[in-house]
């Protein structure tokens, strides 16, 4: 199952270990915009689907592997890999599977060039309808429920960031056991940016990891 495991790894371009964070105060706007030019490679989500014997998600790709679960990001539902409810639920899901099966551990990564760009604002923009606070506790909901699948889960959770991590893809990262970054990677948390609280525990984790300073 090892190297299994490891000829996963290498699959998402993850065999080196990035151990420094780059500095980064483009916002995640701005990150999209400008790379509009660079569309989400559908060759690749086609090609890692067709290895797949079933297909029970739209969003991720799951793959049972000798002793692990390997979950991939492969939104159809969202740009750039980010997380609506739909998405969030599917991983959720996946997670639940894994939980109750043989496996041993989940390797999570994300199919294309992005790991993960936090959340879908559009998807919510468009859902704050006349009844913004119902529509807004509905949201609040679906993120608790997605950041604490990860904090309840009780094998180890390995994560494979193959390019930016932005907002909740960054921050659901201390939840998890082990993180490698390849070279493409960097991390980004535009919450005063966007005018948002920190989400996914990260005002807890991210001071204890790299100081009260950082």
């Amino acid at each position: 199952g090892t190297s299994t495991f490891m000829e996963a790894l290498a699959a998402n371009g993850t065999t080196n270990i990035q151990t420094s964070v780059t500095g980064v105060t483009a916002s995640k706007r701005k990150f999209i915009d400008d790379r509009r030019d660079q569309p989400f490679d559908k060759r690749l989500r086609f090609s890692v689907r067709q290895t797949e014997s079933a297909y029970r998600y739209r969003d991720i790709v799951v793959r049972k592997q000798d002793g692990f679960t390997h979950i991939l990001l492969s939104t159809k539902s969202s740009e750039n890999n980010s997380l609506n409810p739909e998405v969030m639920k599917e991983v959720q899901s996946a997670l639940n599977t894994a939980a109750a099966d043989d496996s041993k551990l989940v390797l999570f990564s994300a199919v294309g060039s992005i790991f993960c760009c936090g959340l879908d604002f559009i998807y919510f923009i468009r859902r704050l309808t006349d009844d913004r606070k119902k529509e807004s506790t509905k949201m609040a909901e679906a993120i608790r429920n997605f950041v604490n699948t990860f904090i309840q889960f009780k094998k180890p959770i390995i994560v494979a960031v193959n390019g930016p991590a932005i907002g909740l893809g960054a921050s659901i990262l201390p939840l998890c056991d082990v993180v490698w970054a390849n070279e493409k990677a960097w991390f980004q948390t535009p919450y005063t940016t966007f005018g948002q609280s920190p989400d996914g525990c990260s005002s807890l984790t991210f001071p204890r990891i790299m100081g009260l300073a950082s």
